[in-house]
């Protein structure tokens, strides 16, 4: 551009010379007045030129600036550009074209344009594209381009249509993306076949009225309902068809659906014999064509068909308004431009407090604004969750799902908004549930696990006892029998005390063990128990007291405290040296009792200690005297103390004896009965 410049002010510089050498004379001719008048209009035109050279100057750059802006729309246009020959050859594209077609623009000049399109539409391409090229005014070529798969739809100009000969003329090729356009034109167009085949094979009738009543479009159901034809029904006045309203109350009927948009109501039609029947009918007013009402009929002349065409319709209807729970939010660069009533409704503002407001600010939780900002700059986010912060500040979860769009130039997003915060309650108690039963079915293989060990072995004691017995009785003395007869007694004891424990867990664990509350003396229970487990002491020579308060009354179920003092006396006597004590203690704290089993016996380490009432920790330990554990008596112990609102535990040091605790309600004399 500028060497083209300096050559034509050099051009014209030599022809102002050869003119002034023809028309101006020799200053030796002229006279000093004529010299200053010269000299004058010399510097004149020498003020003027400089001005002329400042506009040129002005003019260049401005053409600089165009040509620079033109290339950069041409290469960032959001549409393909092209040039192309006669035989199809590329010429110059620009960057838009060469994403499309995943290549280097640099590298597409002189290629083929047919070797960047499917294999599957290059016939077509070239069986159109000499017509194309000779006269694409008013036409348009589509096409899929290779590797992309992207669909395509472009139009032709001619280049230089007059100054070219017809040889040399380039065709410029404007390409649109119609991908997601093609895709969406299939999708309605199976749509449109999918509910033409509705109408055409459901039972109801349906119809299309226009503003002034006159059937417009009618289906085969309705034909087959009145036996007429559509040719005969097309044209006709529902009124005509209506056998219970007249003209003025049609008109009133059209009037009010205009202004609600639509209503279900129940009329008589006429037959073309001139038979009548029962009709429900639900219409919706349309604006588009001048307006325009979509009818749907159902013959309800049988109650049964009436029952299910009402809850057919409030199903619908519910789904409707269902639907119509969704907000939905218009926005730029985060800034509020239009919401629906819904929206509003659901985080507590009134819309006027959330149009022009940033929404990330005002209703997203602080904590997940990054999330929303990652999803922003997509084009189209799929949904993902993140919380709101409602007007009156609680939070909820909502599922976002967001595209762009252009409107005037200008590019908008849209959003919808689910309310999903009952469906993350859901979730979380599915899941802590689950986990519940996860437990559960663990607990219950460990109960299993130790049922089997601790019947495994007195079951065998059993089976090796009785065999020897039956096969070696004769040659046994009387010794060896009630040694043998004693072992079994042990052996009964054991498997008796197991089953037992089993029974109160099983009950337990079923709900069939009740528990019922009330005011008891704790001295009576805890005697009663002593008195029951007082025939062991005997045999081991242990002293069993207690030390509590006269008239110390609990609020319990007594036989499940009975089970639990006679399984902590149980284990005192079993783990206590002969000639031991055991000692049974409660005091009273506030509206608390504490109940203390301490024994003298062989005591525990914390190893130990931190195992019990726990079936994750079996604990197989025998009494100073061999005698054996059920496994299960602590675990009921657990269960009964909490189920009473107490807590349990011991406290214990090898070879210094062991004491358990628990707690229990204090109860009130005049107090009635209550579940635990």
């Amino acid at each position: 551009m500028t060497d083209t410049f300096e050559a034509k002010k050099r051009i014209l510089r030599e022809q102002a010379e050869a003119r002034l050498a023809h028309s101006v004379s020799k200053v030796e001719n002229l006279s000093l007045e004529e010299i200053k008048t010269l000299f004058h209009e010399y510097q004149v035109h020498q003020i003027e030129l400089e001005l002329q050279n400042e506009e040129l100057r002005d003019t260049q750059k401005q053409y600089e600036i165009a040509r620079d802006r033109f290339a950069r729309l041409f290469n960032d246009a959001p549409v393909g550009y092209l040039t192309i020959d006669q035989s199809g050859i590329i010429a110059q594209t620009n960057q838009t074209f060469a994403e499309m077609v995943e290549r280097d623009s640099h590298l597409l000049g002189g290629k083929a344009l047919v070797d960047f399109i499917a294999t599957a539409d290059r016939s077509a391409f070239l069986g159109r594209f000499k017509a194309f090229f000779k006269s694409p005014e008013g036409k348009q070529l589509s096409f899929t381009l290779q590797g992309s798969h992207r669909r395509v739809r472009c139009v032709g100009k001619i280049e230089n249509q007059r100054q070219e000969p017809a040889q040399k003329r380039r065709l410029l090729l404007v390409l649109s993306d119609i991908t997601d356009q093609a895709r969406a034109e299939k999708a309605l167009l199976e749509r449109e076949r999918f509910l033409t085949s509705i109408l055409e094979t459901t039972q109801d009738g349906f119809w299309v009225i226009d503003a002034d009543g006159l059937l417009t479009d009618v289906n085969d159901a309705y034909c087959r309902m009145t036996g007429y034809t559509k040719e005969e029904l097309e044209g006709l006045n529902i009124s005509e068809l209506d056998a219970v309203e007249d003209d003025a109350m049609t008109g009133e009927r059209i009037a009010r659906i205009v202004e609600n948009g639509s209503e279900l109501f129940e009329t008589r039609h006429r037959r073309k014999d001139g038979s009548v029947f029962d009709v429900e009918i639900s219409v919706s007013f349309l604006s588009q064509h001048g307006g325009m009402f979509v009818c749907f009929c159902r013959d309800i002349s049988g109650r049964k068909s009436a029952e299910l065409a009402c809850r057919e319709n409030e199903m619908r209807y519910r789904l409707l308004s269902d639907l119509t729970m969704e907000g939905i939010v218009i926005h730029k660069m985060g800034v509020a431009v239009d919401l629906n009533a819904s929206l509003a409704r659901l985080l507590g503002y009134e819309p006027y407090e959330i149009l022009g407001r940033n929404m990330l600010e005002l209703i997203v939780h602080e904590r997940d604004r990054h999330i929303v900002r990652e999803n922003v700059v997509k084009d189209y986010a799929r949904p993902y969750v993140v919380r709101f912060v409602k007007k009156n500040g609680e939070v909820i979860f909502v599922e976002l799902e967001a595209r762009n769009f252009e409107i005037n130039g200008e590019t908008m997003r849209v959003a919808s908004v689910r309310d999903i915060t009952e469906r993350k309650k859901s979730e979380e108690e599915i899941a802590r549930v689950n986990a519940e039963l996860r437990n559960a079915l663990a607990e219950k293989d460990r109960f299993f696990s130790i049922i089997a060990h601790d019947l495994k072995s007195p079951i065998s004691g059993f089976l090796s006892l009785t065999k020897i017995l039956v096969e070696d009785f004769e040659g046994l003395t009387m010794k060896e029998v009630n040694i043998s007869l004693n072992a079994l007694y042990k052996s009964s004891v054991r498997v008796f005390a197991l089953l037992e424990n089993l029974l109160e867990w099983a009950k337990l664990q079923q709900g069939m063990l009740t528990c019922s509350r009330g005011p008891f003396l704790l001295q009576e229970l805890i005697k009663s128990s002593i008195d029951f487990k007082h025939s062991i002491a005997e045999q081991k020579e242990i002293t069993l007291l207690y030390d509590v308060p006269d008239g110390l009354i609990a609020d319990i179920d007594p036989p499940m405290i009975g089970t639990v003092l006679r399984n902590l006396l149980s284990n005192a006597l079993k783990f206590s040296n002969r000639g031991g004590q055991v000692l049974i203690t409660a005091t009273q704290s506030a509206d608390t009792i504490t109940v203390a089993v301490r024994d003298d016996g062989v005591g525990m380490d914390q190893a130990t200690l931190s195992k019990l009432f726990s079936l994750d920790n079996k604990i197989t330990r025998l009494g100073t005297e061999d005698e054996a554990s059920t496994g299960l008596g602590l675990i009921l112990c657990k269960e009964f103390v909490e189920k009473h609102g107490g807590r349990i535990w011991a406290e214990s040091s090898p070879g210094q004896g062991a004491t358990f605790y628990f707690t229990l309600p204090v109860g009130d004399r005049n107090g009635g009965t209550s579940t635990c």
